[in-house]
């Protein structure tokens, strides 16, 4: 028994090597330093995008509208635009964290020279201080855009967070294994490979990607009841535990030092029974904890979550709301935060 299990772990550990042999035959060599390091010492990645950057220095909102889905699904521009009078601007990214909240603040909205006098952040409980919400392979495509080649301070909290062993262990297994590096070529390839055989015209077939992604899109998914992250662990709502562990001191002193005030939203999660879902007591104390930093630094807040107008027939699948919701949230958002804008 013992030497047939010795024989299992021997083979368990030497057949992911295959990657190495795969990734040496048919990747590119486009391994560049990561950004963060903390996690891995190199990174095949797209370069920092200056999109966003360029669009804002160009129309010069006064507000901009900053966050995941759960803005999205929320805010309408032109809505928000006419019943603001003001110019606004949407910096959305679906199935994005704070880190890439942090980078789109300081590498996008404060260089664009713009300086818009106010950036709403929409976040979901304990979001603003876990960085490493949306941090893994699956999402950091979003982050590589908006990433610098250093990103020493958003690296140091990264680490922090992740703590020297656990870090040195994960870089160790990339290092032996590059099950990440073979990954990021290896899936597109497969993908293309797909649409080849479907549409073997270049022509055709890029055209036939692009509608694919637009049928897939959340937005024309079937709904679903189940949000998109599960409800708050007790562990994870420990405010004075991870806030000098998270990016939302450096937003917030990035934002003041270009003259811009940070509004903080937090979104209510999907009611249950038509009333707000329920909140530990752990959450409440940490809401409270963060109500309170947010508005010592000179942030400004608002909380969705309690507020009579927020029905279930606003809502579409999880926290997300309906598409022919957002004007009337839009409407509701406006007037609940205009009172507290100078």
């Amino acid at each position: 028994m013992v030497p047939r299990l010795a024989v299992l772990v021997v083979v368990m550990l030497l057949v992911p090597f295959g990657l190495r042999l795969i990734d040496a035959r048919y990747g590119a060599d486009d391994r560049h330093p990561s950004y963060l390091p903390s996690l891995e010492a190199f990174r095949a990645r797209d370069p920092f995008d200056p999109f966003h950057r360029h669009h804002i220095a160009r129309l010069r909102p006064e507000l901009v509208i900053l966050g995941d889905s759960m803005a999205g699904t929320r805010i309408d521009p032109a809505v928000l635009a006419e019943l603001s009078g003001k110019r606004v601007y949407t910096l959305l990214q679906a199935a994005s964290g704070p880190a890439f909240w942090y980078l789109a603040i300081k590498n996008w909205i404060i260089p664009s020279g713009a300086a818009p006098k106010y950036v709403f952040v929409f976040f979901r409980d304990t979001n603003l201080t876990d960085v490493m919400f949306r941090l893994d392979e699956t999402y950091r495509a979003h982050l590589d855009r908006a990433a610098h080649d250093s990103e020493g301070e958003l690296d140091a909290l990264v680490g922090a967070r992740r703590g020297a062993i656990r870090s040195r262990a994960t870089s160790a297994v990339e290092a032996a294994y590059g099950a990440n590096r073979t990954r990021n070529w290896m899936v597109p390839a497969v993908g293309d490979r797909v649409a080849r055989i479907i549409e073997p015209g270049r022509r055709r077939r890029q055209a036939f990607v692009v509608e694919m992604n637009v049928r897939l899109d959340y937005r024309h998914m079937r709904p679903v009841v189940a949000a998109d992250i599960d409800a708050v662990a007790d562990r994870d709502a420990d405010f004075d535990r991870f806030i000098d562990r998270s990016v939302l001191p450096l937003m917030i002193r990035d934002a003041q030092q270009a003259g811009i005030t940070l509004f903080f939203v937090r979104v209510q999660r999907r009611p249950d029974g038509g009333r707000p879902p329920r909140q530990s007591e752990a959450l409440a104390r940490y809401v409270a904890r963060l109500r309170e930093y947010v508005q010592a630094a000179g942030a400004l807040w608002r909380d969705d979550t309690g507020d009579a107008a927020m029905t279930i027939d606003l809502y579409g699948d999880g926290d997300h709301l309906a598409r022919d919701a957002r004007p009337r949230y839009t409407g509701l958002f406006w007037n609940r935060v205009r009172p507290l804008l100078q």
